[in-house]
């Protein structure tokens, strides 16, 4: 159209954009695409199966073989044939390679500017890209494929005016061309700077004006608007416990089962002995959670409910069975008192209740694994051989069984008060680690223990461990930073249910270092310091 009018009387089944120079716009019909002219007309007698706007002189299409690259002649610029092509982009252009189905960048030649390849590529933009690596985290190179600042993000934007926007699990920040974050700030949705101001919407959803340097320039809602964003927030925070309450209850009657196979609303009425009414709720609800798909009139568990029930049902079994549940609504006494008042309750300590109740053992168990799981850059910092290492309230031994993956050579000793079934022959010495005990080893493990006591047990387990260490002893202590500045929920709300539970909470690096002071230990190094957990490393004084 211009004008209001028609630019020629020809009609097509899907027409694009024209792309300036040289004037061409891809159209199809009958499932062939081609490019005409203003006038309406084929600019060159060749048809594809997929056609896209012309970017730099260079069109990418589609033929039964790939995707590849044409000129404005319609002539092909190079051989080669990809699973997927984006456009050219500053002279490259991302592909996907047909047999390993990895990204990387060509230029106009088909040639390949660096060796690396991605699980994703995006355009190049001011000379810089953003790429996807294999464990799903993305950083920023140039177009020889080089680093530009080596810092992974969950997600992450182009750069623009010099400023690029990431996020992590506490939501999007601007960073600088090192990778460094501009400000502490987190937002639930962010903006790019236009000169030194940007657009940012907090985790309440009010929308304010914030610097380069984080600070807020003013809010952008009105004052009654403000705070009716901040009122249903927590409204529906005071709800939201229902969520996973609801989840865990869907798990424990079985109902995730009756939908591995295909099974309609009577099926799993009649399975689970539900009433019509309440299995109708059940299928609404997951539907709306996006945890089953519709199949004419059955039901089937998508990719999201498979994971729920063959990875994360003990987990919700944990978090929701009777006896956390019941403790979590005692806080208010335990913050009152400053200690928990678990033994008292139930004639004994947490762990001596795990003891008595094997399947809320088992299920705490598969929770520790996920925390082991995500340990195996803090196990390269260990750089072992041959060590005997002892992990010091080792619990079922699943960070023991990491470590001894990655350093198979050492010899693996667990010291715990409750011998649990490992899947490995570990040497297992059955000790109270508040008690004197006596265990020889080269590397000492202890690994979110610390955080489970007050100040005076945590003070008596390290204090025992330094009286087994020597000179060339080392202990690797995993814990939680809490951060001073007190911008980042790292370890602050999850201590109020360490509290509640045994009476501990996490601690900052100086309060440690108090700590290990008192028991005669130092501090040599902490490794990943940023991280949910972190490594500390100390040596006997």
């Amino acid at each position: 159209m211009f004008q209001g009018r028609p630019l020629y009387v020809q009609r097509y089944d899907q027409v694009q954009s024209f792309h300036f120079p040289p004037g061409y716009a891809p159209v199809k019909i009958r499932r062939q695409a081609f490019f005409i002219n203003q006038q309406g007309e084929p600019v060159f007698d060749r048809r594809f199966n997929e056609a896209f706007g012309f970017y730099h002189g260079i069109a990418t299409v589609c033929d039964a073989d790939g995707f590849f690259h044409i000129d404005e002649q319609g002539t092909d610029v190079h051989q080669q044939r990809f699973a997927w092509s984006g456009n050219f982009q500053e002279g490259l252009c991302a592909v996907q390679e047909i047999d390993s189905g990895l990204y990387f960048h060509i230029d106009s030649y088909g040639h390949r500017p660096y060796t690396q390849s991605y699980a994703y590529v995006g355009d190049f933009r001011y000379g810089i890209a953003v790429v996807l690596n294999h464990e799903g985290s993305k950083t920023h190179i140039d177009r020889q494929g080089r680093l530009i600042h080596g810092q992974l993000f969950p997600q992450l934007d182009v750069y623009h005016k010099g400023y690029a926007i990431a996020g992590d699990g506490r939501g999007y920040f601007h960073i600088d061309k090192r990778g460094r974050a501009l400000y502490a700030m987190r937002f639930s949705k962010l903006e790019p700077f236009y000169n030194g101001r940007a657009v940012a919407v907090d985790r309440f959803g009010v929308v304010k004006l914030i610097s380069d340097t984080g600070d807020v320039i003013s809010t952008l809602d009105s004052r009654v608007g403000a705070a009716n964003k901040i009122t249903q927030h927590y409204v529906g925070l005071a709800f939201s416990y229902w969520e996973s309450r609801i989840l865990a209850s869907l798990l424990a009657l079985g109902v995730f089962e009756v939908f591995v196979s295909e099974a309609d609303q009577e099926q799993l009425a009649v399975q689970l002995e539900l009433d019509s009414v309440v299995s109708l709720m059940i299928i609404r609800w997951m539907l709306l959670q996006q945890l089953i798909l519709r199949v004419g009139n059955n039901y089937i568990l998508n990719d999201v409910g498979k994971l729920i029930l063959h990875q994360l049902k003990p987990v919700f079994a944990y978090w929701q069975s009777q006896v956390i549940v019941e403790n979590s609504l005692q806080l208010t006494k335990t913050l009152k008192h400053h200690q928990s008042d678990f033994d008292q309750r139930y004639g004994c300590g947490f762990f001596e209740y795990l003891q008595q109740n094997r399947e809320l053992a088992g299920n705490l168990a598969e929770v520790m694994s996920f925390y082991a799981a995500d340990y195996q850059q803090h196990i390269t910092c260990l750089k072992l051989m041959r060590e005997t290492v002892c992990d010091v309230g080792g619990g079922n031994g699943a960070l023991l069984m990491a470590i001894q993956a990655q350093y198979p050579d050492i010899k693996p000793i667990i010291l715990d008060k409750f011998h649990y079934p490992h899947t490995r022959p570990f040497i297992f010495k059955q000790q109270d680690f508040f008690q004197p005990w006596e265990v020889e080893a080269d590397v000492f493990i202890v690994s979110r223990v610390l955080h489970d006591w007050n100040d005076d047990r945590a003070l008596q387990i390290l204090r025992n461990v330094a009286n087994n260490m020597t000179r060339k002893t080392v202990v690797y202590v995993f814990e939680t930073l809490l951060d001073e500045s007190g911008g980042i929920d790292k370890g602050v709300t999850v201590s109020f249910h360490l509290m509640s539970l045994l009476g501990g909470r996490e601690r900052t690096l100086a309060e440690y270092r108090a700590l290990f002071r008192k028991a005669g230990l130092k501090i040599m190094d902490v490794y990943l310091p940023e991280d949910t957990v972190s490594l500390i490393k100390a040596i006997k004084r």
